[in-house]
């Protein structure tokens, strides 16, 4: 226990290193949302700067409604690290005083402010699809401590339309009865939605105004994009509504805006895949898989890792996969992270297993490769099944591409059904892994829905490229 007088005795001021890890650090505080590289990039740079920097990456529905306590563990656990003393007589009387005594015993031990890097939020939200109350409270509280005091507050970009509470209002605004028009004759009924939303993850815009909105993101989007901003447009904008426009949407801006966009990128991106091979400037990539699990797998102290490769899972059918698996495995396992990960050309089964097997080598020397092998059909198709793949294990799920050769009619109305199975076999294989094993899921390429409704893959156009992929750590999580 440290005596919190002393501090108003005159203490010596900080000097050299000590004194520009401080300046950075309080120049670095405040709260924002980042990519999960840019989450990384801050990561380096906040510690670089003397902040104690605690990152939290598997965020899950055990610390629903229980956020507080759980940062306060990691501050500590952080803080202990670097030596700090123990906790004050006070602390643990209020969240402010917390606070400030972990802050304090942080400038003791020589660091400059506490840093918070926060990986996604939404395997904490309840049945609402928004963040508990009393954890709402925990961030509003940080972001303002994090305005006045040497306190960084990171959080995942996706989280910036997580749903969550503000201050309470009173009750006689809350049950305030609104008067509700009456019907007319004349007055038609608007029926079902034709433009539901189509895609796990996307925007929300109000109903006549979506598909103009995902028009209007993409048609802005002229020149050269920053990966990570190509990246936020695929999912936010492209996706839904290239998928509104498999639903029946008919409308020629919105044709125009999506045929240009696919285009410019299947263009951008056959270019840029010759260049793979010679530099390390290429997105993070399907046979990145076991590098990413392994990392992610150190992060959480994962005591095995595994990597499951479910075939034709697109970016929006792994979204619909991983909301349904994260609510059938609950305590049972943890979201730690979600992926998007890139497919090498052609997009088709066969070659992204040889470039698991070989890495960079199958880019800088494809092999021929022989005519697609046929996908599991049947019961079979249903179970998580080991193979080899070079020097690499993996496991792999087939349902998705099984269904998708086998369903009459458009695809669209199918993708739920296809989740439901896909997260359902994924979560009998979960349960049978040894406890703390990490599971990194992913897509291996994607597949793109023509104007008759069925399923095409094997070209460069985004939604054959960019698959998603999501980490679980599973069996005895706390």
């Amino acid at each position: 226990m440290h005596d919190r007088a002393a501090t108003s005795a005159p203490q010596p001021g900080p000097t050299g290193a000590t004194a520009l890890a401080g300046r950075a650090g309080h120049g670095l505080a405040g709260v924002r949302f980042a990519t999960e590289d840019e989450r990384d990039g801050a990561s380096v740079q906040l510690e670089r700067a003397g902040m104690v920097l605690v990152e939290l990456e598997g965020i899950g529905p055990s610390a629903r409604g229980r956020l507080r306590e759980v940062l306060d563990d990691a501050i500590e656990r952080r803080l202990s690290a670097r030596g700090a003393a123990a906790p004050g007589i006070t602390s643990g009387s209020g969240a402010d005083t917390t606070l400030g005594d972990q802050l304090f015993r942080a400038r003791r031990a020589g660091a400059s402010g506490i840093a918070l890097v926060l990986g996604p939020l939404r395997a904490a939200t309840g049945a609402l699809g928004a963040l508990e109350p009393e954890d709402c409270a925990t961030l509003r509280f940080l972001a303002a401590a994090a305005r006045e005091r040497p306190l960084a507050l990171v959080l995942d970009a996706r989280d910036g339309a997580t749903g969550g509470y503000g201050d309470p209002v009173p009750l006689r605004e809350l049950v305030a009865a609104t008067p509700t028009p009456t019907p007319t004759p004349t007055d038609p009924d608007p029926g079902p939605d034709p433009l539901v939303r189509h895609t796990a993850g996307a925007s929300v815009v109000e109903r006549d105004e979506r598909w103009r909105a995902w028009t209007l993101q993409l048609a802005a989007a002229r020149g050269p994009q920053p990966l990570s901003v190509l990246e936020r447009l695929f999912a936010e904008s492209y996706m839904p509504l290239a998928n509104a426009l498999a639903g029946g949407l008919d409308d020629p801006r919105a044709r125009a805006a999506h045929d240009e966009f696919q285009a410019t990128f299947s263009k951008g991106y056959r270019e840029a895949a010759a260049t793979f091979s010679a530099t390390s400037k290429r997105p993070r990539m399907v046979f990145d898989a076991h590098d990413l699990a392994a990392r992610i797998g150190r992060l959480h102290g994962a005591r095995a890792v595994r990597v499951l490769l479910v075939d034709a899972m697109r970016w929006d059918v792994s979204r619909r996969v991983e909301e349904r698996l994260v609510a059938m495995l609950g305590a049972r396992a943890s979201l730690t992270d979600e992926l998007l990960l890139w497919s090498a050309l052609p997009t088709t089964t066969l070659r992204q297993l040889e470039t698991i097997a070989r890495g960079t080598e199958a880019l800088r020397a494809p092999a021929t490769l022989e005519e697609e092998p046929e996908a599991a059909r049947g019961r079979t198709a249903e179970y998580v099944r080991r193979m080899r793949v070079g020097p690499r294990e993996i496991h792999k799920l087939d349902v998705v591409e099984a269904r998708l050769r086998t369903l009459p009619g458009p695809i669209l109305p199918h993708l739920d059904a296809i989740a439901d199975s896909a997260a359902e076999a994924i979560a009998r294989h979960a349960e049978a892994l040894a406890p703390r094993t990490l599971l990194l899921v992913t897509g291996d390429h994607g597949f793109t829905i023509d104007r008759r409704g069925a399923a095409r893959q094997g070209g460069a156009s985004p939604e054959e490229v960019l698959c998603g992929a999501f980490a679980l750590l599973v069996g005895d999580v706390h």
